[in-house]
């Protein structure tokens, strides 16, 4: 009788460790482009709000194991209509992921270089991305720029970025090209 509870106990405590390990997989990064690889828009995760965007091959020259795959990105050359995208991207709600923004300038057609864009998080538990921020002005050109963190409520959190102020031209733009979410060690 004995082996056979302590056998019994054990089972149960390899099931629960097995149902444990399964439901807690580690976050992965998750980096959402403004335009897929043949091009197009890169929707549901990603969304041209409103403004008239257009495309651009000016595709940032950030280190290539950033998986970028797209060879298009999105721009904005003029704030009339006010330009505006949202990304949702899938993440793993509870865990703190790193956001960044990542495009390309040009020496005829250059990132704006006083550049504002506002930024309005949904489905965030926490966040510390600015209202406004200047990640997307000429200086930021070829990186990853820190734009804050966030923890999901959700698996599919939003953050919507809006021009708010700077020169948008045909030859100052708004270039959009890819958000990453890194997620934080606990």
């Amino acid at each position: 009788m004995k082996a056979t509870r302590s056998r019994t106990g054990w089972l149960a405590a390899m099931a629960w460790m097995v149902t444990v390990l399964t439901h807690c997989s580690a976050a992965d990064v998750v980096i959402v482009e403004s335009r897929k690889a043949d091009g197009t828009p890169n929707a549901p995760l990603w969304v041209e709000v409103s403004g008239n965007w257009g495309t651009s091959k000016n595709k940032s020259r950030v280190f290539s194991s950033a998986s970028l795959v797209a060879t298009n990105v999105s721009i904005a050359r003029t704030n009339d209509p006010v330009p505006a995208f949202k990304v949702t991207p899938k993440l793993q709600a509870g865990t703190r992921y790193t956001v960044e923004a990542t495009f390309s300038t040009t020496s005829t057609h250059v990132a704006s270089p006083d550049l504002v864009v506002s930024v309005m998080a949904e489905g965030v538990s926490a966040s510390t991305i600015p209202t406004n921020t200047t990640a997307f002005q000429g200086t930021g050109a070829d990186t990853w720029n820190l734009l804050g963190t966030i923890t999901p409520s959700t698996n599919s959190p939003s953050l919507t970025f809006t021009y708010a102020s700077g020169t948008l031209s045909s030859t100052s733009r708004w270039y959009a090209d890819a958000i990453r979410f890194t997620p934080e060690p606990d």
